[in-house]
This record gives structure tokens, C-alpha cells and sequence, in this order.
């Protein structure tokens, strides 16, 4: 099992006092199924967000769920490299036993008691429109071509929102996240970023983003207006 020791806390763990850590709360993160590496052409990287971890396990919201059994790779803000199988596929994800040596249960312990005792830095972000994150994170993408995918919400902006799902569509084609068509702008390390076509109210930005709708005139209301 690989650790790296960027985003943690650095020295020894004591295992026996830590073993039993566990952080409850949102830990953004990206995974990679071993089953799916031999597929040729499919989309290898995806975002999660976990919303439990301890030193065993953790449960996490994802756009791809594999099966019980399945091998993956997992990357934790704040907590390194991991290496475990789904346990159990729930909705709107899977919950993942992690497989290490004691001594690296002790790591991870240590981290997650780091990550619980953190104090969050405000950070000063230039961008135009703050990102947050929802609290829903499943929605549908409708591409330009009509094709439907369910996905996963990184973060969201007033003018745009990033999203995982199991497809990448070319940057300058048509997407549509819920109910509010825009069009892919970039792709990013575990899915794409979605400029909307006009700028939207934050506070009902999540409610349209994760509405479920089979109306694909936004997508043709926004050909229309980008072709002018």
C-alpha cells in the first residue's frame, strides 16, 4: 500500500490510542476501479466525496459505484493514498474497506485525528463567483446529442460547475446539468468544468442543477443562443 505524505501530518503514530479514529464530514477525493484499467477508451479517473472515514473504512458519494468485491485506488484530501474493495454499493455510492498493514492503519489513524483537530484556513479565491458544494451531489448530464449520464457534482458556481461522470465530453461541446444547459469549457484530473450559458441565483442553483428532467429544449434553447 502506497501513502503519501503531502497533505498529512508527518512522524509516528500511536496505534492504540488512535485505531478507532474516525472523521464524519465532507472529504473530497477522486478513485480509480481496477476493473475498469484494461478497458480501452473508458473514463479511468472519478471524483467522490467521503462522508465518513476511519482508519478501516470509508463511505463516499461517487458517480460510479463498480460492485461489492472490486478492487479500487483512492486518493483522500488530507489523508493520502489508499488501496481497499467495495464492501457494499449505496445510493448515490459504495462503502470501501481499506486493505493495509497495522502499521499503516496507525498513519492513517493519525491523519483522520489530524484531520478532525485542523483548524480550516480561509484562503482568499479570485474568482469572480465563489465555489461551493452542494449538498446533493447526483444529478443527469444531457450532452448535446441528446445522450443521458448520471453524474456526480464536484462544486458549483453562480456561473459554472464541475462534475465526474462516466463520460468525457469534448470541451466546446453542449452539456446540460439538470435543468441548466452550458456548454464544457475544460477537463479537469477526475471529470469536466460546465460554463453555464447565463449566470445563476446561488440559492437555487442546486435545486435546478439536480432537478430530474427529460426536457431537452434547454440544450436546444442554448444552440440556438450560442449560435448568435
Amino acid at each position: 500500500m502506497a501513502w503519501t505524505m503531502q497533505n498529512g501530518p508527518a512522524g509516528r503514530a500511536d496505534a492504540s490510542s488512535r485505531k478507532d479514529a474516525r472523521f464524519i464530514g465532507d472529504v473530497m477525493g477522486s478513485y480509480v476501479l481496477a476493473a475498469r484499467a484494461q478497458t480501452p477508451g473508458a473514463v479511468q479517473v472519478f471524483a467522490c466525496r467521503s462522508r465518513s472515514v476511519s482508519a478501516h473504512e470509508a463511505v463516499v458519494n461517487a458517480p460510479v459505484s463498480g460492485a461489492p468485491g472490486d478492487a479500487l485506488t483512492m486518493t483522500l484530501q488530507g489523508l493520502g493514498l489508499v488501496r481497499g474493495r467495495i464492501t457494499r454499493i449505496l445510493e448515490g455510492g459504495f462503502a470501501v474497506a481499506f486493505d493495509c498493514t497495522e502499521q499503516e492503519r496507525a498513519v492513517l489513524s493519525s491523519r483522520i485525528d489530524w484531520l478532525k483537530r485542523r483548524t480550516l484556513k480561509t484562503v482568499s479565491d479570485r474568482r469572480a463567483h465563489k465555489r461551493v458544494l452542494p449538498r446533493e451531489t447526483r444529478a443527469s448530464l444531457t450532452l448535446g446529442d441528446g445522450q443521458r449520464f448520471d453524474c456526480f457534482i464536484i462544486d458549483m458556481s453562480q456561473s459554472g460547475v464541475a462534475v465526474s461522470a462516466d463520460v468525457l465530453p469534448p470541451v466546446g461541446s453542449l452539456a446540460g446539468v439538470g435543468a441548466v444547459p452550458g456548454r464544457v469549457v475544460r477537463h479537469i484530473e477526475a471529470g469536466f468544468a460546465v460554463q453555464f450559458g447565463e449566470v445563476q441565483q446561488i440559492g437555487q442553483l442546486e435545486a435546478l442543477l439536480t432537478l430530474k428532467t427529460s426536457d431537452h429544449r434547454i440544450l436546444a434553447g442554448e444552440r440556438l443562443k450560442l449560435s448568435k
